[in-house]
């Protein structure tokens, strides 16, 4: 079977450490087929006269891992086509029931492998209802994001039942709308206005704060800022020896339990530790870096997937694609139309590590809010090549404008007073600091 060479989704548990970061696109498809499945669902006092998809990629559901291939997950006659059929066949409204559109806005189907034969599916739908008016105008009645996962050694046959489950999650919501209120409130949309794509969706990982500690069973966890297993999660750190690698940690995490005892994260998709965000790629935890709209981390690349030893293999960036899970290599964010980009990485390590003021200060890029400072710590910050010098900015007034390296790490020590200084520092100073730092 011919396929062709794409990133591979973050996989969760033990199965991650098996696979290499790439893996190959097969150009035959799993269909999701709603027709066999049942509604269960009372007879509602509306009809859904029309399904509209309005997804900003229509073209497909998911990627789903099957050998060395990754294969496309798509409805089998486009997901407004199958979801209307269904809903046509399922929905026995009565005479009179008021008219509805349903609009989607996202879907997604992944597979996490569980055991030998059987695969943990999770799929997700999310969806707007409105109610029609006689001079065909629309309102909205309710929004609806649900996700629901299920194990199964039939894959395709069990992402049409979550989709089914999913539909009736939502209907009944709508069901229990008062619509007066909602028609009262307004505002009131053309169909033309409906079918316009919708715009790529924020997810709570990066919209909401603080980040929730714990460890993180599946992408979707992660995404939505929910662990799986809430806790505090404490690391055995070390700094990488490898110049490439510099500034980085090296981390073993643990789960405290109430009773004080540390639990050993072995096999996890990842870990918050209520600061930052580490996901498992083979045998090792990477830090995840917010770049802008991107969530990237530095890890081995598939040429040595073997894990860090004696400091580590050459470092590739990834992005992390938010809508499905799937890693790409990072080729970086360009800070204006015509900025040259090229694979060059790097890292901006600021440190603070005199004064014992407990008060964090913000920290800022080119203007844009990368994270925070603390006292006695370092903040990494992933920088690709523009060609232009960055402006580094460490609480409300104090800035420094440099051109990075990109043969080395570059460090800037931020040092408190009377008058806050912010200044580049020799590779050898810096390192020595932060590998301090990292290692305590």
């Amino acid at each position: 079977m011919a396929c062709l060479l794409v990133g591979l989704p973050l996989l969760p548990r033990q199965v991650a450490a098996q696979y290499p970061v790439h893996a190959y696109l097969s150009p035959s498809i799993i269909e999701i087929n709603l027709q066999p499945e049942t509604l269960a669902l009372a007879a509602p006092g509306f009809r859904v006269e029309q399904v509209v998809d309005a997804r900003p990629d229509t073209t497909t559901v998911g990627m789903i891992r099957r050998g060395a291939c990754m294969q496309r997950v798509q409805f089998r006659q486009g997901a407004a086509r199958e979801v209307q059929v269904f809903l046509n066949n399922q929905l026995n409204a009565p005479t009179g029931a008021r008219p509805v559109l349903l609009r989607l806005t996202g879907a997604s189907a992944v597979e996490y492998p569980a055991k030998a034969f059987v695969n943990d599916i999770a799929t997700e739908l999310i969806a707007e209802y409105y109610a029609r008016q006689p001079d065909n105008t629309y309102f909205l009645l309710c929004r609806v994001s649900n996700n629901t996962h299920h194990t199964s050694g039939e894959p395709a046959r069990q992402h049409a039942t979550n989709v089914a489950e999913l539909l009736r999650r939502g209907l009944e919501q709508v069901d229990r709308v008062d619509w007066a209120a909602q028609q009262a409130a307004g505002p009131f949309y053309s169909l033309a206005q409906l079918q316009r794509p919708a715009a790529l969706q924020l997810f709570p990982i990066q919209t909401t704060a603080p980040l929730r500690a714990g460890v993180y069973g599946s992408f979707l966890e992660f995404r939505d800022n929910l662990p799986g297993l809430p806790g505090n999660v404490t690391v055995d750190a070390r700094g990488y020896v490898n110049t490439a690698w510099q500034g980085l940690r090296a981390v073993d995490p643990f789960l405290l339990t109430p009773e004080g005892r540390r639990v050993a994260v072995e096999d996890a998709w990842g870990f918050c530790d209520g600061q930052q965000v580490y996901v498992r790629q083979g045998k090792d935890y990477f830090l995840v870096e917010r770049r802008g709209p991107i969530f990237m981390f530095f890890a081995p690349g598939h040429q040595n997937n073997s894990g860090l030893i004696n400091g580590g293999p050459p470092k590739t960036p990834f992005s992390l694609d938010l809508q499905n899970g799937l890693v790409m290599e990072y080729t970086g964010v360009a800070s204006g139309p015509a900025a040259p980009l090229n694979s060059r990485p790097t890292h901006l390590m600021v440190y603070w590590r005199r004064d014992k003021n407990t008060t964090p200060l913000a920290v800022q890029l080119n203007g844009a809010a990368v994270g925070q400072l603390q006292y006695n710590d370092y903040l990494s910050l992933p920088w690709q090549d523009t060609g232009q010098p960055v402006r580094l900015c460490v609480g409300t007034d104090l800035c420094v404008e440099l051109m990075p390296s990109f043969t080395e790490a570059n460090y800037i020590e931020y040092q408190p007073g009377l008058t806050p200084v912010l200044r580049k520092v020799p590779v050898r100073e810096g390192a020595a600091q932060v590998s301090r730092m990292a290692g305590r």
